[in-house]
């Protein structure tokens, strides 16, 4: 999952066509990232991206591909920051949950209106992720967390920082957190 922060207040001050113009380079710079590390865009939720890897073929390193992709979108944020910043414009700065394990894959929803998509525990937990980096890097242009799961997968060249274990809303077990540090 990817969420804008303070989106609410840039569209409360900017025009609509800005914004939507805004969330289509945003969309593309992120979209990119994530099918060139073989990930598939799920949705356009509002300001936010939700991604999955693994269906509808299998990806055996789809944890390490997700996070690749992470590491190329908080670049590609840092770099669009240093821009806007340099233009006197707004920043567009980005918080990203990861977690990996399984799902159900599948057309959800009534005849009416089905969506391909994915459901579940791993789900929720990657949005509970997300919506902890607020806490974690309130003032960072792109944070980056994810779980141990998620962790255990990472390459060699991916530097990550323990947070520790976490209350996540919504679960029982707590969730050992990672940042990812670039």
């Amino acid at each position: 999952f990817t969420d804008i922060r303070g989106f609410s207040t840039l569209a409360e001050h900017s025009p609509a066509a800005d914004i939507a113009q805004m969330l289509n380079q945003h969309f593309e710079m992120l979209t990119s990232r994530i099918e060139a590390q073989g990930g598939t865009v799920d949705k356009f939720i509002g300001d936010s991206v939700m991604a999955f890897w693994g269906a509808p073929e299998s990806i055996p390193d789809h944890a390490a591909r997700a996070l690749l992709a992470a590491q190329d979108i908080q670049q590609a944020v840092r770099e669009d920051s240093d821009k806007r910043r340099a233009a006197g414009q707004p920043v567009v700065a980005v918080r990203i949950g990861l977690h990996t394990g399984p799902v159900v894959v599948g057309n959800i929803g009534p005849r009416s209106r089905v969506n391909y998509t994915v459901v579940g525990d791993t789900v929720n937990t990657a949005a509970r992720l997300e919506a902890l980096a607020k806490e974690i890097g309130p003032n960072d242009d792109c944070v980056v967390l994810l779980s141990g799961e998620t962790a255990t997968a990472a390459p060699e060249n991916v530097n990550l920082e323990t947070l520790g274990a976490r209350a996540i809303r919504g679960r029982d077990a707590a969730v050992e957190v990672y940042r990812l540090v670039s």
